[in-house]
């Protein structure tokens, strides 16, 4: 409702930029599943001129504008542009797409643009024209100039919400692929279209809210097939860390007309680089190909090329000095990367970049995977790619010598080597595990499964040949990891593979990395035998390593080279709690708020004794104990009283009473609403309270209280929301201690002493039974 609520805002923005823009579209665009009339209002003495076909309107604009008279009908699928005239003076225009055919399961993107930027010889950039080679893919077409026309596009979700309603630029987008009947757009922001980026975050995965461009992709070599093995790999990646393209699936209208399922990516630009690495946009360095410059120079690279050519590469010490300005492990992950895929366009498809200061490091973008993954060859599993990818051959196309010259210069030394192999095994038990990837697949597949049946009737296909294609997606990453390893014993001439087995205690305790891999919990990998593998444990402020099971090494990082199968368990003990564990302990907890409530997140402890506690130099953490904060000098908190610690303790004011409870302020982090490990350290850093929540329901109003006295342990039932009560006992807390109290009467009273109550019981049984005997016997 908030961002539906800023679209109108926005588009009421936009078409009253001037006294005189009065145009309104009542209701707005969006999904409706039905027909709809739609109102244009504007001031009583303007005229209001509107098309249906995506042209500007105008007066006098020939057939295709219309002067407005009555509500406009909309079935199916209808786009309308609108304009006012007032005083001889005409409105910017106002764009409004109406989908009123049936429901959507993907975002819906809608392109309004003049008929004859797309469709006319001589300047449409979606045909042929009059100067294309008459072979595929039809060098001098249209669609191979980078014209770029003014367009009006919009994106609503399926719920109908919209996300941005602009003017931009959008060109024909890609190489060979251009010449296909459903081509990708690149979309472009600019100020000279109104908006300099688009206010929306396109893509979830990414933690960016706008973005000066992004690409509308047709699946270029996987068109008519899968229509997302280039997505498909670049997720499936993603854990590696080497730089991807986020993605996300859309349904695509051009001028109201069904244009079918296409994928939205981030464009790699400057701007792309700026927004998720943080680097000066105007001062990077993006090639492309045989170092081919996109921005920037290549002056740089070419040096980097001129080092490898010139140096030892099998000495370490040179290895050492090609770290300082290359990312040798980001080589290494980008061409396992590749190799993995099979991309049959590896050669043709490389984009690498720098930002231009002393300390910048060469390094690598993975894109452009349509090509790969079994596309044309449903056995492409077997494919020896590694050996392919590593060596020198004659071809000019896919594999040139140039593009296989990087990685054949690292192998060279035996510890790059030893790294390659071992992050090379290190993915294919990982994140090129045939469950890991088959799971990803079928999701990807249920994403878009819906849509296909209406893709697939537009692009001419059949919703069995794209399930045939999934088929064989699904077949390479189910085989593909096993062939890889064959391919790495055939081609580094390992003799066997063996399992390694690693305990890891769970990031709590220590962060264990092995070889490329960071564990959180217990792993199990096949690996080579007599490869080295490398192992190290960093314990968590708590903790302290002692040394390996079986093992003799004492150190914390230890190399093996391993000659059967193996465990690796890390041994830790826990340092010793606080003196003053137990005596001050969490007790209330604001995780969420209602929206009505702007006291931020808060947590209370208290102080249980019978003392008052200086708390200057304390910590309180959510995240470890670097990132604690550390509460100031003259923190104090009474005798069996409560201190609190706020996000900010200006929010927190605002509602609460800070003249009773000592509160402590800003923390500056949130505490998840979910899930959340707390902990308070003492001035030498010792635990005096640690609590992990786990809450299973959602929505709670109030505060978390503690309503028993064992904090150190989490239980639904030690611990429930009520009314927030800074600085007092929960009432179920309370209430417990009474019932507590109670008890303890009780016991005292019937065991009288510790067992002479036991004692009158059991001659009162005696008694009776005597009594009933003889009763019995005297009846007689």
């Amino acid at each position: 409702m908030r961002r539906y609520l800023l679209f109108l805002s926005f588009v009421f923005a936009k078409c009253f930029a001037q006294q005189d823009s009065l145009v309104v579209f009542e209701p707005a665009g969006g999904i409706y599943e039905a027909p709809v009339l739609v109102t244009l209002k504007a001031s009583p003495s303007a005229t209001i001129y509107y098309t249906l076909d995506g042209s500007e309107p105008r007066s006098g604009n020939g057939e295709s504008t219309r002067k407005y008279a009555a509500p406009i009908r909309i079935s199916g699928v209808g786009v309308i542009r609108a304009t006012a005239y007032l005083n001889g003076k005409r409105t910017p225009v106002c764009t409004q797409s109406y989908f009123c055919d049936r429901k959507y399961t993907l975002p819906v993107i809608s392109i309004a643009i003049n008929p004859e930027s797309l469709w006319d010889s001589l300047t449409g950039i979606y045909v042929k024209g009059c100067c294309a080679d008459t072979i595929e893919p039809y060098i001098g077409a249209n669609y191979w100039m980078s014209w770029e026309k003014r367009a009006n596009i919009e994106m609503y979700l399926p719920n109908s919400e919209p996300c941005f309603n602009q003017e931009a630029g959008i060109s024909i987008f890609g190489g060979f692929s251009r010449w296909l009947p459903q081509k990708s757009l690149a979309v472009i922001a600019r100020s000279q279209y109104g908006n300099k980026k688009f206010d929306y975050p396109i893509f979830p995965e990414r933690d960016i809210d706008k973005y000066k461009s992004f690409v509308i992709r047709n699946s270029g070599g996987d068109f008519q097939r899968t229509q997302m093995r280039d997505a498909f790999m670049t997720q499936l990646a993603k854990p590696t860390g080497v730089a991807i393209q986020a993605y996300r699936p859309v349904i695509v209208f051009l001028n109201g007309q069904y244009w079918g399922i296409q994928c939205l990516h981030e464009k790699i630009s400057e701007h792309y680089l700026k927004d998720n690495y943080g680097v000066d946009k105007d001062n990077v360095d993006i090639l492309r190909h045989n170092a081919v410059a996109r921005h920037g120079t290549s002056a740089n690279y070419k040096k980097l090329l001129a080092f490898l050519r010139n140096s030892d590469m099998t000495q370490d010490k040179t290895i050492d000095s090609l770290r300082k300005f290359m990312d040798v492990d980001d080589y290494i992950r980008y061409n396992i990367c590749e190799v993995y895929s099979d991309n049959r366009d590896a050669g043709g498809n490389i984009r690498y970049w720098r930002e231009r200061t002393d300390s910048a490091k060469w390094r690598w973008i993975f894109y452009d995977l349509d090509m790969g993954l079994g596309n044309d060859e449903p056995s492409g599993y077997k494919r020896n790619t590694l050996v392919k990818f590593t060596s020198e051959n004659a071809e000019a196309w896919p594999d040139p010598p140039w593009s296989t010259f990087i990685i054949r210069s690292l192998l060279k030394n035996k510890k790059v080597e030893t790294q390659y192999i071992n992050t090379y095994a290190d993915y294919m038990n990982t994140v090129f595990q045939p469950d890991t990837a088959r799971r990803l697949l079928h999701k990807m597949k249920s994403v878009i499964a819906e849509e296909m049946k209406y893709h697939v009737k537009r692009w001419d296909i059949t919703y069995k040949t794209w399930e045939y294609q999934i088929g064989v997606l699904d077949k390479f990453v189910a085989n593909r990891a096993y062939y890889c390893r064959k391919h790495a014993m055939e081609k580094f001439g390992l003799k066997d593979t063996l399992a390694i087995t690693v305990v890891a205690p769970g990031p709590d305790v220590a962060t264990v990395r092995f070889n490329s891999l960071d564990l959180v919990r217990p792993f199990w990998g096949i690996y080579f035998k007599n490869v080295p593998v490398k192992i190290s444990v960093i314990p968590t402020h708590e903790y302290e390593f002692v040394g390996w099971k079986g093992r003799a090494e004492k150190t914390s990082e230890i190399e093996i080279t391993p000659t059967e199968d193996l465990t690796l368990e890390p041994l830790f003990r826990q340092k010793p709690l606080s003196p003053r564990a137990n005596q001050v302990v969490f007790s209330e907890m604001m995780i969420s708020q209602q929206d009505a409530d702007s006291s931020g997140d808060w947590v209370e402890l208290w102080n249980t004794t019978d003392v008052d506690l200086d708390l200057a130099g304390w910590g309180f953490s959510q995240a470890g104990y670097a990132e604690r904060f550390l509460l100031p000098a003259g923190t104090v908190v009474k005798a069996n009283s409560a201190v609190i610690f706020c996000q900010s303790l200006k929010d927190y004011s605002l509602r609460f009473n800070t003249d009773t409870v000592t509160v402590v302020g800003d923390f500056g982090f949130g505490l998840s609403s979910k899930s959340e490990r707390l902990r308070l350290y003492d001035k030498a850093g010792l635990i005096v309270d640690s609590l992990t929540y786990d809450i299973k329901t959602s929505g709670a109003d109030g505060s978390l209280n503690l309503i028993h006295t064992d904090s150190a342990r989490w239980e639904q039932g030690h611990w429930a929301f009520e009314k927030p009560s800074p600085g007092l006992r929960s009432a179920a807390f309370r209430e417990f201690i009474s019932s507590e109290e109670d008890k303890a009467y009780w016991t005292k009273v019937l065991y009288i002493g510790g067992g002479g109550f036991f004692f009158i019981l059991v001659a009162g049984v005696l008694c009776y039974r005597y009594y009933r005997i003889n009763r019995f016997r005297k009846s007689k």
